[in-house]
């Protein structure tokens, strides 16, 4: 007993430190990017030791999970925290079942990873993303250029796009798109114009070889923002940025309601067609999967083809069934159940940080909610639109809390 006792305080205390929370969460990005790059069809061994460290991060990050959820029944709650709690509960479930109906835990470690993560500060979070997904943008090519990892290269029209080493040409631009915008944030734009040179240099090389125009633009963006900051042009227009601030919590719910709309209303041809060439034959290609797979409660289990590595044998007969889109992505393959909570969730904690005046929290919401219309935004960023929701949720059950003991 006493042996027992003495395993359960020394897990604990491992669980308890944050260094190690953050060395886990490494390894299992490791584990899960690893599987988007050529090691795969290269080095088939290595994908045992990718699986592997999914699976460490995946029983982690559970581990985490029950830990801090004990901690949480021990206060006496009020009607508002009750429901936060059976909200999150209902979400694990769904989630849990959708391992079972779709047949991967990948979206189901994001949510705890999610929730264990959002309980250290927001910047040491976004600090180790950024670092980690430079270092992901260096090392990857790097073994490319050395002949460790193959070059995929694919076509759009006319254009050849290469991939770096990666499974997909746009797998490195979303990396490093969300590296800039996690260090843009972390800097409060406040850059030198060195750091603008390398970022606009570094996002323009990244487009002439995989022709990813979405994040090019993208980093555009953050660069002219640094550049109105460096000015102290941004007072000058803050009352646009609060407005745009103002309409984006106020109607980010209707984003993924428009999302599914504009895709259903590709079967009309006309304008809709013309909008599918602008987005790459996104609205057709999703659409195809909502009138094939459905909507279901907790997902539905299909195998998920893209246009890169060993996928590209198949998709070249039958074409591309990759759902492009964060939030048809959640809507189809995990279910409508889990899509519905997670949306209200989201809502009340963009609304927590509109209310608390977080505006870079706002922002980093605004540019995944964004992306997620028209990308896989949402469920590319790892975990991070988890991480702030449940951090506005831990908040607002915080603040709770002290109304309660006052």
């Amino acid at each position: 007993m006493n042996k027992l006792n003495h395993l359960k305080q020394n897990l604990l205390v491992i669980l308890a430190n944050e260094r190690i929370t953050f060395l886990i969460f490494i390894l299992y990005y490791i584990g899960r990017i690893g599987a988007y790059t050529t090691f795969g069809t290269q080095w088939p061994i290595t994908d045992k030791g990718f699986q592997l460290l999914r699976m460490l991060g995946a029983i982690y990050f559970a581990l985490q999970t029950i830990r801090l959820g004990m901690g949480y029944l021990k206060d006496k709650h009020s009607l508002k925290q009750i429901m936060i709690m059976v909200g999150f509960l209902i979400l694990a479930v769904s989630m849990g079942i959708n391992v079972f109906v779709y047949g991967s835990y990948l979206y189901l470690t994001d949510l705890l990873i999610g929730f264990t993560l959002s309980h250290i500060s927001l910047r040491k979070n976004l600090k180790v993303r950024c670092y980690l997904f430079f270092g992901v943008c260096i090392f990857i090519p790097l073994l490319c250029a050395l002949g460790i990892l193959t070059n995929l290269m694919t076509l759009r029209g006319e254009t050849m796009r290469y991939a770096l080493g990666f499974d997909y040409t746009t797998r490195i631009s979303g990396i490093f798109g969300f590296a800039t915008l996690y260090y843009c944030c972390l800097k409060r734009f406040d850059l030198r114009f060195e750091e603008i040179f390398m970022l606009v240099f570094s996002s323009l090389l990244i487009n002439l070889l995989t022709d990813t125009r979405t994040y090019f633009f993208l980093e555009l963006g953050f660069a002219l923002l640094a550049i109105m900051k460096h000015y102290r042009l941004i007072d000058r227009f803050k009352k646009v940025f609060l407005a745009i601030e103002t309409l984006f919590v106020h109607f980010m719910p209707l984003a993924s309601i428009m999302t599914l709309l504009l895709t259903l209303c590709y079967r009309y041809g006309g304008i809709f067609v013309k909008i599918d060439k602008v987005l790459s034959s996104r609205l057709s290609q999703v659409y195809a999967d909502l009138i094939n797979y459905g909507l279901y409660p907790f997902g539905v289990k299909f195998s998920m083809y893209g246009n890169g590595g060993s996928q590209v044998n198949i998709t070249n007969l039958f074409g591309s069934n990759y759902v492009d889109a964060g939030f048809l992505q959640l809507l189809i393959l995990i279910g409508f159940v889990p899509f519905i909570i997670t949306i209200i969730m989201m809502y009340f904690s963009i609304f927590h940080f509109y209310q608390k005046k977080m505006h870079y929290e706002l922002f980093i919401s605004f540019i995944i909610v964004f992306l997620s219309m028209f990308s896989a935004g949402m469920m590319s960023a790892e975990s991070v639109m988890y991480i702030l929701m449940f951090y506005g949720l831990r908040e607002i059950y915080n603040a709770n809390r002290r109304v309660q003991s006052e």
